[in-house]
């Protein structure tokens, strides 16, 4: 039988689980009353004995909800029976085992909420015993071993009290597992809320002391804020989950305790220590410090970790931060640190951190400014005088300005004071901040242009009073708003921000309000704006191209933007030393270096840096700029930067413009960076080394002879600076060989090199050479050079000096060859075609010294070239070794992936082999140098040194190695050198050489057995398969660049015929077929480095055989059909295999496929069974692949219009290649077209190779437009004809038979091509462009119309006249029409007077033929014919003066008066009555358009316009294409008269209707008066009176009649017969009645379900928003819907989603730039105009009541209405909105507006 506890706690038990824990001591106290036996003690130990309870559960894991009730239930029976025991020991060992055994279980397995409530009943129970000491013994330092344990912390005994200080006697029992970090931390936060809420209760009622367990309770408090306040500081040193605890979990209870106690003591061991909030806050802002300097999470834990702080300060516990207590020892707010950190925030690239840094600066500035301010409010004025240009009176504020006041106002910071005297404090600049800020963080658009400038404003021109330094004495925070340095580093936060915005149009508004400031009156605020904001965000700014819209335009480099920034810079450097000078220099030009900068923003960076330099030489003195360092790094004295590296900065500037080839562009770039080195370095303290590099990144073109750069850098060359003596630039110069040719190693490997170590000491040779010249070509200044030559050079040849494998020879050799380049290059540049050195200039005199200084370099050298002819034959020993072996091959070539091919050779023999074929270059570039200089045999023996060697070199074998055939390539590249001076000898004389080796050769073909032998040698070399297949490529290259220089050799002596004394050829067709097969065999696996040797290969063969074959056909000697098809198919796969487009090879190509020689052969274009002829064939495929490629398809039709001109008969061939080439359009400009032609030889030297243009100024004027390959072809029909007519060319019928069929092809498409025939299209349309050009064609053909053809042409041309087409094609088909009947004088009466007398005939057509009867007459060529074109044509043209349209009454009025007035004493009237009358009429008519005034003023407009018309010159390619095309905005087309007529008459029609709409409010407002005192009781009278059958005549204003058909209809009713006609008519009129009511009674229907809204939705771009806005306004009965564009109605997209809708919905198109005419005359109607947009005022939409007519117009999607918009509405609504996001879709937004309005109309009606 179970006692009476147990019976009771079975009780208790059945009721836990069904009663709330606040019934449960009713309930204990109803069972203790029951059972007198049982008490409290008894029941309280059974209950803790129970199975049920929590702790003998916690094993079974985490409870479910209701058992985690009844475990609360069973703790509040538990601790109601504690408080019922009488003894109070027994009480807390009670209270012990409570603790242990149930709370602890029930807080590690309960949640929220219900967590709250177990600490609270845990809190009571130990309150009831009045036992805080057990709590700080038992849960506290539990949660806290589980906290540190959980973050790690094992050794932390010394910092926290509760770690260490749980009960010992417990240490026994078996313990539940710690709990987790976040349970753990909950349980403490809990803890300390409560008994902070407790130990406040004890404070109320008495003093601590006084009340039993409330100094324990206090203590606890203190320790426990103690421990949590070492845990959080803890935990914001660890991870980021730590750190989120502690912010989100315990630190707002911490701060809340320390608000409640401003100082907690506690002892830890002997020692007292105290924590002070101050102290506490310091400690928090430590710690954020070290996260500021973390990644961006580490920020964003910092932010929210102040945020927190001072929410909970603001929520009433401001006191820890500004109190006046004497243990103040912190204050946060004059931390600069502080300041500093939130303005990084407020500017970092994540949201999330910007959000929480706005929101720390705005609850902090709440909490500062809500205490003492200690001055803060004084006002700091100053004078309207004072202020700077820009400041505006009241009285002369725009619209714009009153709008951005208003909405400035309505945000939250009141309209300055617009009085004399501006006054304002630092709270008023704070509001002004978080506005800016806030718009540009959140607002729309709209309201950043409204306000932004105007609120900018307010802040510059409140100006503080007093300095920065008197500011910081008061404090930092005072310092912020109230010191031009506060300020602006504000302000900088505020520009960097809008400089980096989302929507583009907000950059460039706060960029330009940027740049506007006048900084030269704020020279104080240009000077103390924060340096890392000028080198950082500004920069990055002027590097986006939003800012730069108008750069580039014109050819002109420079932008608004660039202006400004320029101006601005001057002002920012103005007083700086040099020293600080040179450091911004520095800092700005590394930019290039670390950014990436577009086109505008390279430019924008050089002309900043360049504006640094331009300012007065200033002593380095420090700044005088009052008040501040002006020229400090952010408070940081600059380090000094020296010459070298402000020098290493503007290389880096100077080398980013490569990456834009426009040598304008580059031009301009170079010219700021010069400018800057010249000002601040001088050139003789930079190393060398140094100076060279720099100069070589400057385009050799700017600093060449007569080059826009070469003065300025000579002047700062040779400036005149204190530098020791001797220690000259030159002098270093000079000095440079002598230094360049020490080797300073002493290793072993000292001696041995490779090719990029010759290739790095080539590199630096020649920018010596290029800079020496620069600064001298004196002969006095290089005689030590000249010395040093030949000293050098006959040391050469002894070779124990100079072992084989030294490197000092090659040293030489590259020192003298770079010398004969740069002399070479000034050579070009200084003599023209005529060879002869120029006559003026300012590089005349130097041009002279240069033509001597060669002649004594070439003595020089010819004295030391029979010694280096004896080095060069001990050093080419390495190619002929025999018997080597492969060795092993460097490291750097076994492992080398991708790059140039390596020589696979070890390094010993490479350095030999290298030395090797710079002796032979050296040879070779020396003999050929000296020979154009010194004539004789005094090279005879060197050029049959280099012969000897050539046949050397294609007579040894290879040998069976790797090793060996490196060393055959080797010398195959050596060959190649050698050639290249053989071929330049230019002297017959040394051919004689080469047939000394032949001796069974016979004379006639002197190099045909070297040729074969060398293609036999080097193709068994490329075929043994024993070089690597990259190696084969390299040998492969040098192969093609000798044979080409064979070829050439015949080539050099044809252009030398006065040299030339034998007849024979050199090569004979055997040889030639053999290499021109060897060739196509080779064509399709060439690679890119042998392309252009290879097609000159093909060139040069053509053209020998041509020279070979006389008037044989090339088929006799092996070029057939089939190998030309061959041919032209494997060079367009070469061609297709490169993958740049490059000038060079392009114009190869077409010089060797296209070759002058095969294209007078007819079977080349002729198809055939096999297809279209070889060329035919290669050149559609070269057009087709030219649509993409805008230099191909110029450079072909260049080279294709000089080869048809050359043979005509192969035009017709080409007419579809004609036409292409006729309408081609792309690319306008081509940069890197200009760049090749302007910087690379190759390609200069391939175009001139192309067949000669047919006029050579058109070429250079258009080449690189879009409009050259029509130019090209206009300019070939144009010179056709001069030859046709002038009979110069022996194919005269053949090119004329070409001109018709070419003119008749264009008129045909014109006539029916699908997009040609077009008569609805866009102006600048794809289509609109096309018409211009095919008319433009046929105009140039107009000289090619005879007889045969004229009746076709007229025919083809009267069908375009009639079509619709805009007057820029419509002036071409005048021009064409003008010149065919001035040709054919008599077709013109003959067709003009019937289409004069077509009544039928369109106004626009008629338009045109009124302008060339006009034209007809005035230009006829003789003076018979034009009287009888002015008697004929003038009459029928005179009626069109009182046409109805407006255009073609104007247009006659100003042709006709044109006429008269030239040609009236030319009239000739009888003189008769009748003809003296009709010549009255005709002088009265003359007379009055002579002197009406809008006459006048019509010819006034378009004075010069109608003499623009010449009969001779309108038909050519200078006449159509007179405009040049850099000022040429459309395809080169002139403004017709009739536009001009167009344009006056709309301008005119525009001042009237201003007119009339002045004068209707006039005379409405004058009637204003009558009419309200006499419209009452008339309107049923005025209904009446109309109603009557005599006032409805009234109502009639016009009825038009067609007396004809009436004529007609009268003549066949008195055909039939009365009584039928009359049965009929009822009929008729029966039907037409009753169709005529229902379609009235339809229309009457749908008008009444009209609304009176109109949604204009002109703004709305997006095609689905449009299609639903459509819809929706259907369905609503809207009165009409306003688009942008019509268009759109035809998409499939627009049609899916309106389904049908735009059929039954009135629809009207509005331009975006009409949008405010259309509402304002909406508005003139009567009707409303609301705008949909959330504005400052904006109503909300369920609060509105529309107007019955009303206008509603919608944003775009993202902007909203833009302001200028904004303005005309009448007033806005908006819809409320209670969610996140700030917007809805544009149709949504609609749809509602639509809806609401149609809701509130339909109740008005019910």
């Amino acid at each position: 039988m179970a006692s009476p506890p147990e019976r009771a706690v079975a009780a208790l038990e059945r009721c836990f689980r069904a009663l709330p824990a606040d019934a449960v001591p009713a309930v204990v106290d109803c069972v203790l009353a029951s059972s007198a036996s049982t008490s409290p003690a008894q029941l309280f130990h059974a209950l803790l004995r129970s199975p049920t309870c929590p702790e003998q559960e916690q094993e079974q894991g985490l409870q479910a909800q209701s058992d985690l009730h009844a475990s609360i239930s069973y703790a509040a029976a538990l601790r109601h029976l504690l408080s019922r025991f009488d003894n109070p020991p027994k009480a807390k060992d009670a209270l012990r085992l409570l603790l242990w055994r149930l709370f602890l279980p029930l807080l590690r397995d309960t949640i929220e909420p219900n967590l709250h409530q177990a600490v609270a009943l845990m809190c009571d129970a130990i309150s009831d015993t009045g036992s805080w000491d057990l709590l700080g013994a038992t849960i506290v330092p539990f949660c806290i071993r589980s906290s540190a344990v959980a973050m790690g912390l094992s050794a932390c005994h010394d910092s926290m009290l509760y770690h260490g200080m749980m009960e010992a006697d417990l240490a026994g029992e078996n313990l539940a597992p710690m709990l987790t970090l976040s349970k753990a931390s909950s349980v403490l936060a809990l803890l300390l809320a409560d008994i902070l809420v407790r130990r406040r209760t004890v404070l109320s009622v008495d003093h601590l002391d006084s009340q039993e367990g409330a100094i324990d309770l206090d203590k606890l408090v203190q320790n426990l804020t103690w421990d949590l306040s070492t845990l959080v500081l803890k935990m914001f040193a660890h991870g980021q989950e730590y750190r989120s605890c502690a912010t989100q979990i315990l630190l707002q209870p911490l701060l809340i305790s320390l608000a409640d106690n401003p100082c907690v003591t506690v002892m830890l061991g002997a020692v007292q220590h105290r924590l002070s909030r101050f102290g506490f806050l310091e400690c928090i802002w430590d710690s954020c410090i070290s996260l500021f300097s973390l990644g961006c999470g580490e920020r964003l834990d910092a932010y929210n970790i102040l945020s927190l702080y001072f929410s909970t300060l603001k929520l009433g516990h401001q006191v820890p931060v500004l109190g006046a207590d004497k243990l103040q020892e912190f204050d946060l707010r004059n931390v600069l640190e502080f300041w500093n950190q939130l303005r990084k925030g407020l500017v970092d690239k994540d949201s999330f951190v910007r959000k929480q840094a706005f929101y720390v600066l705005t609850i902090s500035l709440s909490i500062f400014t809500s205490f003492g301010n200690d001055g803060s409010q004084h006002c700091s004025s100053k004078s309207s005088a004072d202020l700077p240009a820009q400041t505006k009176s009241n009285t002369a504020t725009t619209k714009r300005e009153r709008w951005a006041n208003k909405e400035a106002k309505s945000l939250g910071v009141r309209e300055m004071d617009q009085s004399d005297e501006h006054c304002s404090n630092g709270l008023d600049r704070w509001k002004i901040f978080l506005l800016l800020y806030e718009m540009l963080q959140e607002y729309g658009t709209h309201l950043v242009e409204a306000a932004w400038t105007h609120q900018v404003m307010l802040l510059f021109e409140s100006t503080p009073q007093t300095d920065y330094l008197n500011h910081t004495s008061r404090g930092t925070f005072h310092a912020q708003m109230e010191s031009w340095e506060g300020i602006l580093q504000w302000m900088t936060v505020l520009w960097e921000r809008g400089f980096t915005h989302d929507n583009p149009q907000v950059r460039c508004l706060v960029m330009q309000s940027f740049l506007d400031i006048a900084w030269e009156r704020y020279k104080v605020c240009s000077h103390i704006i924060p340096r890392g904001f000028v080198l950082g965000s500004l920069i990055r700014g002027l590097n986006d191209v939003v800012h730069h819209k108008d750069f580039g335009i014109g050819g002109v480099y420079n932008s608004k933007t660039i202006k400004g920034a320029k101006s601005f810079f001057s002002t920012y450097a103005q007083n700086l030393t040099r020293r600080d000078r040179m450091h911004l220099v520095w800092s700005l030009a590394s930019a290039a270096k670390h950014d990436s900068f577009g086109r505008a923003g390279l430019m924008t960076l050089a002309s900043c840096v360049a504006s640094c330099t331009c300012q007065s030489d200033i002593n380095d003195a420090p700044c005088a700029t009052p008040g501040k360092g002006a020229s400090k790094c952010d408070g940081d004295v600059p380090p000094e930067v020296r010459s070298a590296d402000l020098l290493d900065a503007l290389w880096i500037l100077s080398e980013r413009s490569k990456q834009h080839f426009n040598p304008k562009y580059r031009l301009k770039v170079c010219e700021q960076v010069i400018k800057v080195a010249t000002s601040l370095i001088n050139a003789t303290e930079v190393p060398l080394n140094q100076l060279l590099h720099f100069i070589s990144t400057i385009p050799r073109e700017f600093t060449d002879y007569f080059g826009p750069l070469r003065v300025i850098v000579q002047e700062w060359f040779v400036q005149k600076k204190e530098c020791s003596p001797g220690y000259t630039l030159l002098s270093k110069l000079i000095d440079f060989p002598t230094t360049f040719m020490k080797h300073n190693k002493q290793d072993q490997g000292s001696n041995l090199f490779d090719d990029e170590d010759v290739n790095a000491w080539e590199a630096e040779a020649r920018r010596w050479a290029r800079t020496l010249f620069l600064v001298t070509s004196d002969e006095q200044h290089l005689k030590r050079i000249l010395g040093f030559i030949e000293a050098h050079g006959y040391k050469l040849s002894e070779s124990e000096q100079c072992p084989v494998g030294e490197c000092v020879p090659i040293k030489f050799f590259i020192i003298v060859l770079s010398f004969i380049e740069e002399l070479e290059v000034g050579q070009r540049k200084l003599v023209c075609q005529d060879k002869t050195i120029l006559k003026g200039g300012s590089d005349r005199a130097n041009g002279l010294e240069l033509h001597d200084l060669n002649e004594k370099l070439a003595k020089s050298l010819s004295l030391v070239l029979e010694t280096m002819v004896v080095f060069s034959k001990l050093s080419c020993s390495v190619f002929w070794l025999r018997n080597i072996e492969n060795m092993d091959l460097p490291y750097t070539v076994k492992g080398k992936l991708g790059g140039p091919s390596q020589r696979r050779l070890a390094t010993s023999i490479t350095s030999s082999v290298l030395q090797g074929i710079w002796s032979m270059r050296f040879i070779s570039s020396v003999a050929s140098w000296c020979n154009h200089y010194n004539s004789g045999d005094s090279f005879f023996s060197t050029f049959s040194f280099l012969w000897d060697f050539y046949w050397k070199v294609i007579k040894h074998s290879t040998y069976a190695t790797e090793t060996g055939a490196e060393l055959h390539l080797a010398a195959y590249e050596a060959l190649a050198y050698v050639l290249a001076a053989l071929s330049a000898a230019r002297n017959s004389k040394y051919l004689d050489l080469v047939e000394t080796k032949q001796t069974n050769q016979a004379r006639k073909f002197s190099l045909d057995i070297s040729v074969t032998t060398f293609l036999n040698n080097i193709n068994h070399l490329l075929a043994n398969g024993i070089l690597t297949r990259s190696r084969r490529a390299v040998l492969m290259t040098w192969k093609w660049l000798c044979v080409d220089s064979l070829l050439s050799i015949s080539c050099c002596l044809s252009d030398n015929e006065s040299q030339l004394k034998r007849l024979d050829p050199l090569f004979s067709d055997s040889t030639l077929q053999y290499i021109f097969h060897d060739v196509i065999e080779s064509l399709e696996n060439a690679g890119e480095n042998s392309v252009l040797s290879i097609l000159r290969c093909v060139r040069s063969v053509l053209g020998l055989l041509h020279l070979n074959m006389g008037n044989r056909s090339f088929t006799s000697v092996g070029i057939s059909y089939e190998t030309m098809m061959q041919l032209a198919k494997s060079s367009w796969i070469l061609h297709l295999s490169c993958n740049k487009r490059r000038v060079a090879p392009i114009a190869a190509l077409l010089s060797a496929i296209l070759h002058p020689a095969m294209f007078c052969n007819l079977e080349m274009h002729q198809a055939n069974e096999k297809g279209p002829g070889p060329l035919k064939w290669f050149i559609e495929n070269l057009l087709n692949e030219g649509s993409k490629s805008p230099r191909t398809i110029r450079l072909a039709a260049l080279h294709l219009s000089g080869l048809w001109l050359m043979y005509p008969k192969t035009l017709r061939f080409y007419m579809e290649e004609l036409k292409l080439l006729s309408l081609y359009g792309s690319v306008a400009f081509d940069e890197d077209f200009e760049a090749e032609l302007s910087e690379n030889h190759e390609a200069r030297f391939e175009v001139s190779m192309l067949a000669q243009s047919p006029d050579r100024e058109f070429t250079e004027v258009f080449i690189n437009t879009e409009l050259y390959a029509r130019v090209s072809v206009a300019v070939l029909f144009h010179q056709l004809w001069k030859q046709i007519k002038e009979k110069k060319i022996s194919e005269t019928e053949e090119a004329l038979q070409s001109g018709k069929l070419f003119l008749l092809k264009l008129l045909d498409s014109a006539v029916n091509d699908k997009d040609l025939s077009k008569e609805l299209y866009k102006k600048y349309s794809s289509v609109h462009r096309r018409k211009v050009r095919v008319w433009q064609m046929i105009c140039v053909l107009s000289q090619y119309v005879e007889d045969d053809i004229v009746r076709e042409v007229i025919s083809s041309t009267h069908t375009c006249l009639y079509r619709n087409n805009l007057p820029a094609v419509r002036q071409y088909l005048e021009t064409f029409a003008i010149l065919l009947y001035l040709k054919f004088p008599t077709m013109a009466e003959e067709q003009l007077i019937p289409i004069f007398h077509d009544k039928g005939m369109r106004q626009q057509a008629l338009s045109s033929y009124v302008f060339i009867a006009a034209n007809i007459i005035l230009h006829s060529r003789q003076l018979s014919v034009q009287i009888n074109h002015l008697n004929q044509l003038l009459p029928p043209i005179l009626p069109f003066l009182t046409s109805h349209h407006h255009s073609l009454r104007g247009f006659t009025q100003l042709l006709v008066h044109s006429v008269l007035s030239r040609l009236w004493p030319t009239l000739r009237l009888e003189t008769s009555e009748d003809v003296i009358f009709e010549r009255r009429c005709f002088q009265e008519l003359k007379d009055y358009l002579a002197e009406n005034s809008d006459c006048v003023r019509l010819r006034v407009s378009i004075e010069g316009f109608l003499d623009v018309f010449d009969p001779n010159a309108s038909g050519t390619p200078s006449g159509i294409f007179s405009a040049r095309p850099e000022v040429s905005e459309f395809e080169c087309v002139p403004v017709s008269v009739m536009e001009r007529v167009i344009d006056f008459l709309n301008d005119v029609r525009e001042d009237l209707r201003h007119a009339i709409a002045k004068d209707t409010v006039t005379i409405k407002n004058e009637g204003l008066t009558v009419e309200e005192h006499g419209n009452e009781g008339k309107s049923g009278e005025c209904v009446s009176e109309l109603s009557q059958p005599g006032c409805q005549d009234a109502l009639d204003f016009q009825k038009k009649i067609t007396p004809r058909r009436d004529s007609e209809q009268a003549s066949s009713l008195n055909a039939r017969g009365p009584s039928r006609l009359i049965s009929e008519i009822e009929e008729d009129d029966q039907f037409f009645n009753l169709a005529l009511e229902a379609r009235l009674h339809a229309v009457e229907t749908i008008k009444q379900s009209q609304q009176e809204l109109i949604v204009v939705a002109s703004l709305v771009d997006r095609i689905p928003n449009l299609a639903g806005l459509t819809r929706t306004c259907e369905v609503f009965r809207a009165a009409g819907l306003v688009v942008a564009d019509k268009s759109i109605l035809q998409d499939k997209q627009f049609r899916l989603i309106s389904v049908t809708a735009e059929k039954w919905l009135p629809i009207s198109e509005v331009p975006v730039d009409s949008v405010k005419a259309y509402l304002e005359r909406k508005r003139a109607q009567g009707y409303s105009v609301i705008g949909l947009e959330q504005t400052a005022h904006s109503r909300p939409l369920d609060r509105f009541e529309f107007p019955r007519r009303t206008v509603l117009v919608l944003g775009r999607e993202k902007e909203g209405i833009p302001v200028d918009i904004i303005h005309v509405l009448d007033g806005c609504v908006e819809i409320p909105q209670l969610g996140v996001v700030r917007s809805l879709n544009v149709h949504v937004s609609g749809a509602i507006a639509v809806w609401e309005y149609t809701r509130q109309h339909n109740q008005r009606g019910t």
